[in-house]
């Protein structure tokens, strides 16, 4: 069960970030010991639930009720460096991941879009460091935020309303929709206290108008 595809966690993650008609929640906490604790809360719509598990088959343990296999999701998540991961799935399909990153050495660091200096935490999210993400990122994972068709990975630029029609257009109208409502809320919480809310419209970002 634990051998899942290398773009498994990927598509964790962007099930995670398509929550419908509502925000989902990502909140990154500086220690006092310097780690970085990260908790996500959030939900996937039907529409990308049902593309997603078709997109995960075979062995993950995804089906339609069950967003995400919860063992194989923290199994990836301690490969790629996080450490005391809990990962919960409550049966209104809400999905909570609490987790630890003890040297700053997971991809959400080394990919320059969260960055942690001296206790403080900041976010670099635009619309390059989201294009060298996907540029340094391996084969698997490329193809599995290609399913998204997200203008922002393939040099091109569209507007919301181009992006959703086209999105309509091979996925149907139930999974633009879900994008069109979705909100991603980003908390940072830096070692003094200090907090940063960050809000990005889902659309807005898959198409790098940051």
């Amino acid at each position: 069960m634990m051998k899942t595809n290398k773009s498994f966690i990927l598509i964790f993650f962007l099930c995670i970030f398509t929550a419908v008609s509502c925000t989902t929640e990502v909140t990154l906490t500086v220690q006092q010991d310097d780690s970085v604790a990260i908790n996500f809360e959030g939900g996937a719509g039907a529409a990308f639930t049902k593309m997603i598990s078709s997109a995960a088959a075979g062995g993950t343990g995804i089906n339609e009720t069950n967003v995400i296999d919860t063992a194989a999701v923290s199994y990836e998540l301690a490969r790629a460096g996080f450490s005391d991961v809990k990962v919960e799935q409550k049966k209104d399909g809400l999905v909570q991941i609490n987790m630890r990153d003890k040297k700053g050495s997971s991809y959400i660091f080394n990919s320059g879009i969260v960055k942690s200096e001296k206790g403080r935490l900041s976010a670099a999210i635009t619309r390059k460091s989201l294009e060298d993400f996907y540029n340094s990122a391996d084969e698997q994972t490329r193809m599995t935020l290609d399913l998204f068709l997200a203008p922002v990975f393939n040099d091109e630029n569209m507007s919301e309303s181009e992006y959703l029609e086209m999105l309509g257009s091979f996925y149907g109208e139930g999974a633009a929709d879900e994008v069109s409502k979705s909100i991603v809320k980003i908390n940072l919480i830096s070692k003094d206290g200090k907090k940063e809310t960050l809000s990005y419209p889902m659309a807005r970002l898959l198409c790098g108008l940051l």
